[in-house]
């Protein structure tokens, strides 16, 4: 190991010294190992290891609730320099206390601090510490950190001054891309609505002060035509995947390597513009997913895929809007889909596109405008988020060379 970082402010001098966690942590335990009685009437939650997410705890929808009599019982004391990591299923995620009013799971451990502990923070999220934590684990199916592992766990230190100059520094960094993600997370919220409001009649676009015609009910198929056109000769050689945040993508991008046949002849052509509707499953979306292929590219997908393109591609944007939202999406397919044996879904092409009737506008000006006003807002996302990557890299830089 290094005796000193890469990087390191004017006027620091002198080797780092290296010190096991549990030299430095006042005490270091985890949550309850079992399962607490529920109540929907506390401000005390019970949380575990997902939800430590980007240094924070995240209080989700689903997340329990125990009573303030459970809570204090499982009090572990602790305090404004506790740090929580996950260490059962969901491994090495980070988050720093901030006097919440939560109660742990066995699969979060804590390391209660009497002195300031953004610097240990740092640490932990560093490559080599995260890469130690993996080659430590335990469990064949659910993976598991131990507490021995944590409290034996080695970090460098310089001195306290030189410490808190790095802490506050990354803590810069750290603000700055939490920011930038509520940023993103504001306008993708906006749009949302924005796409809601619009298929409940309450935002209406208007030609030069005229009003454009009534939206009219349509099923899929009066609007949209499915195609079969494959790939002969296997002259597209793209294969896309299709991915809930991500949309159309190309395969190798998405999942890292080609899942595809090597001959993909009987794959289905898809072409810009067009949707896709898959029928694998994800959490969300239990009955598949539909997106619009916008990367002006044409590739290929799977002959199980419905692929169909629709009267326009501002329509087409606009369903792939509409079936953003899993709400939508799981009340279209639910009255289509028959679940088989071992759970598997039995729906053909052709009932998926005579399901339910759609209000959506016919007029093509009139999706022009709304595909116009959408596309600004998701072109302003993707800049943002393009920020947000770099910020990203900029840290993972720093932590990688002005720690060791």
């Amino acid at each position: 190991m290094l005796a000193f970082p890469n990087l390191r402010f004017p006027g620091f001098i002198g080797d780092w010294k290296v010190k096991r966690l549990e030299a430095v942590a006042i005490k270091i335990g985890d949550g309850l190992h079992g399962t607490p009685s529920y109540t929907d009437d506390s401000e005390y939650y019970f949380i575990n290891g997902n939800n430590l997410v980007n240094g924070q705890i995240e209080i989700y929808g689903n997340t329990k609730a125990v009573t303030s009599e459970i809570y204090l019982k499982n009090n572990k004391n602790l305090n404004k320099n506790t740090l929580l990591i996950s260490i059962n299923g969901t491994i090495g995620n980070i988050a720093k206390y901030e006097n919440q009013k939560v109660m742990l799971g066995k699969s979060i451990c804590y390391l209660n601090f009497n002195h300031n502990s953004d610097f240990i923070f740092f640490l932990l999220n560093t490559k080599s510490v995260q890469d130690y934590f993996i080659s430590e684990l335990t469990g064949s199916t659910i993976k598991n950190l131990s507490l021995k592992t944590i409290r034996q766990t080695l970090l460098p230190f310089p001195s306290l001054p030189e410490q808190e100059k790095i802490a506050y520094f990354l803590s810069l960094i750290e603000n700055r891309i939490l920011t930038q993600k509520k940023i993103i997370e504001d306008l993708t919220v906006l749009k949302n609505i924005i796409v809601k409001k619009l298929f409940e009649n309450q935002i209406k676009f208007t030609n030069r002060d005229e009003a454009f015609p009534n939206w009219e009910k349509k099923r899929l198929s009066e609007i949209s035509k499915e195609h079969l056109n494959k790939n002969p000769d296997n002259l597209y050689s793209e294969v896309f995947s299709v991915s809930k945040h991500k949309g159309v993508i190309n395969q190798i991008e998405h999942l890292g390597r080609s899942f595809s046949a090597k001959d993909i002849k009987h794959y289905k052509l898809v072409y810009p513009g067009d949707l896709v509707y898959t029928k694998s499953p994800t959490s969300e979306f239990p009955f598949g997913i539909i997106k619009q292929n916008r990367t002006g590219r044409i590739g290929v997908v799977s002959p199980l895929y419905c692929v169909f393109t629709p009267q326009t591609f501002e329509l087409g944007y606009l369903l792939h809007e509409y079936f953003d939202s899993s709400v939508n999406t799981y009340n279209y397919l639910s009255p289509l889909v028959q679940k088989g044996a071992k759970n598997t879904m039995n729906i053909n092409n052709e009932t998926f596109l005579h399901g339910a009737k759609l209000l959506l506008p016919i007029d093509k000006m009139e999706q022009t405008y709304i595909y116009t006003a959408l596309s600004l807002l998701a072109n302003k996302i993707d800049v943002e988020e393009k920020i947000l990557i770099k910020y990203e890299n900029q840290k993972k830089f720093l932590l990688a060379n002005l720690l060791i």
